[in-house]
């Protein structure tokens, strides 16, 4: 038996870091975006290009390997050089590859990854064979053997698999689900997936996204000056917990993480260092506070471990390379001192 599979996506992902970019900032009625920018035409001098493997569930399995959990990876991948070194990152992080499929029909999914000088990235997706990961690639009945479940972003025809997920939790409602839904399931709402956000054990969102999956606005700040960085999401964590999720994560970048139950709620500021690339941030504070849990922290502790295991992460380039063990997690935790604070 599994402690956790992590069910989704895997990428080849090349980082190109371009010598001469710019950062755009356009404003409207509505709001305004940040757009990254290089010259149009002729030849571009790159500083820095970095091969490394990502995916959300690739990511997450790796994660929880790495704190000493037996993890497991599900997926759909190609028949392809780009499929084979996710199959050997797998061997060589020890992370059970028995649930993974490969296809001859699509290419793995590669992304390229453009950096700009702040840290900040804009990601070139080519989908890929995540796209067709459907009921056909899933193995229902091994599934159902984990005593976790990890669901990340899926794409395409594999939003279908909401569903199964749906079924495996009814017939075996001891088998905790945590999940980190994608674009398609934010455009659609949150009201059209009550049926699995009532089996939810943990639900991870950024700020922007549980706007989004809730239809709710966030605006105001609390009025701590301990969480004067912080968002009111008061709100918005009650609407989750009536359509009953456990506990709700909500991350804001630089401006920490919190985390709610229905009976109290939690702020982690984030260390003030320097970050090399932020792909992958998100995946390593939800796999570091999902393995805590499960490793029998309290929520405190777990929002510490997702705040050192992404910080880490965010401090290299790719979304593995940064990823702790769970000595080191907590090493770094004692090193930083790094205290969740509680929201009253």
């Amino acid at each position: 038996m599994y402690d956790i599979i992590s069910i989704g996506g895997g990428t080849f992902d090349l980082f190109v870091k371009a010598h001469d970019s710019q950062i755009m900032k356009i404003k409207n009625q509505t709001g305004s975006t940040e757009s990254l920018l290089l010259p149009y035409g002729g030849k571009q001098r790159i500083d820095e290009v970095h091969e490394t493997l990502g995916g959300g569930a690739h990511n997450t399995s790796v994660a929880f390997a790495r704190m000493g959990l037996k993890a497991a990876y599900c997926g759909l991948i190609g028949d392809d050089l780009w499929g084979k070194k996710i199959l050997a990152n797998l061997d060589a992080e020890n992370v059970s590859a028995e649930l993974l499929s490969i296809t001859e029909d699509e290419k793995t999914s590669f992304s390229v990854i453009l950096n700009s000088y702040e840290g900040e990235r804009t990601v070139l997706n080519y989908v890929g064979a995540n796209h067709l990961f459907t009921e056909e690639y899933f193995p229902l009945a091994k599934i159902m053997q984990s005593k976790w479940i990890f669901l990340n972003h899926l794409s395409g025809e594999a939003n279908r698999l909401v569903k199964k997920i749906e079924i495996i939790l009814k017939k075996k409602p001891q088998i905790k689900l945590a999940w980190n839904p994608g674009g398609i399931q934010l455009r659609e709402g949150a009201e059209k997936f009550k049926n699995i956000l009532n089996r939810t054990e943990i639900l991870f969102l950024n700020k922007e996204e549980a706007e989004k999956f809730s239809r709710l606005e966030c605006h105001n700040h609390y009025k701590s000056t301990e969480l004067k960085h912080a968002h009111d999401m008061t709100k918005i964590f009650q609407y989750f917990h009536e359509l009953g999720v456990k506990i709700v994560v909500i991350t804001d970048g630089r401006n920490g993480a919190q985390v709610s139950t229905q009976n109290e709620a939690f702020y982690c500021p984030v260390p003030k260092q320097g970050r090399v690339d932020t792909l992958g941030a998100g995946d390593s504070f939800a796999s570091g506070f999902t393995g805590a849990l499960i490793l029998n922290k309290d929520l405190q502790t777990a929002l510490s471990f997702g705040t050192i295991n992404a910080t880490s992460v965010v401090n290299k380039y790719g979304a593995q390379k940064g990823l702790l063990k769970i000595k080191e997690i907590t090493e770094e935790l004692k090193k930083q001192k790094i205290k969740a604070i509680k929201i009253t």
